[in-house]
């Protein structure tokens, strides 16, 4: 009750959820559970009973698969939700997707999950891109999956900075300097595009020092 400022009416419907999960055999006994509950219904907000059981169940399964804590997971749920506009559950199926695809290589994937989310929203990008995008790294040679995301926040902030190293590396790959920065800037579709464009253009540098340098100058790895 202190914890998630619950009323007595709202106390009695999540003593039946917490035994709901008990039942279904998830957790370690009734505080377990509703210590999970709490953080559950702090980092989600208000979510309807079934819901909560859901999430919750859904939290204790990545636990036991990937020893992914529930304050941890939780919080990644929430940046999913807020900057991709999904549910919970379906947050939590991308979170095990996800890991059952090895993208939790590194011990990072939920923490790349909070912190980048908005990032990739910022270029554009929708929930199935990041998880793709994180997808390639991952089997592109990547050696941790805090990089992916890193890489994504980097070309976001550089793109747009107007220093004299952007504008060399855009020159560098046959772009216009403020014309790509304008389109970063401008978010969604445009930022998208402007990321494809980049990227494109850095593939069909043939000579390996050259592209390295722009890459680097653009994304900082």
């Amino acid at each position: 009750a202190a914890a998630t400022n619950a009323t007595e009416t709202e106390m009695q419907s999540l003593e039946a959820v917490i035994e709901q999960v008990y039942k279904d055999n998830f957790g370690d006994g009734f505080d377990d559970i509703a210590d999970s509950v709490a953080k559950i219904k702090q980092n989600l907000g208000e979510l309807d009973d079934s819901e909560i059981i859901e999430v919750t169940e859904s939290a204790y399964a990545l636990f036991d698969l990937f020893d992914a804590g529930v304050d941890q997971s939780s919080r990644a749920a929430r940046a999913m939700m807020q900057n991709f506009g999904v549910s919970a559950a379906a947050a939590y199926d991308y979170m095990a997707r996800g890991a059952q695809n090895g993208l939790d290589y590194s011990g990072e994937l939920l923490d790349t999950i909070s912190e980048y989310s908005v990032h990739f929203k910022e270029l554009g990008f929708t929930l199935d891109d990041m998880f793709n995008i994180m997808e390639t790294g991952a089997e592109n040679g990547a050696w941790k999956m805090d990089t992916v995301g890193d890489l994504i926040k980097e070309l976001s902030i550089t793109a747009i900075d107007g220093s004299d190293s952007t504008k060399q590396a855009f020159e560098l790959l046959g772009l216009e300097a403020d014309d790509m920065a304008a389109k970063f800037a401008a978010g969604g579709e445009k930022a998208r595009q402007a990321f494809e464009e980049t990227l494109d253009a850095i593939a069909a540098i043939e000579d390996p020092i050259k592209q390295d340098a722009a890459g680097a100058a653009l994304m900082k790895t």
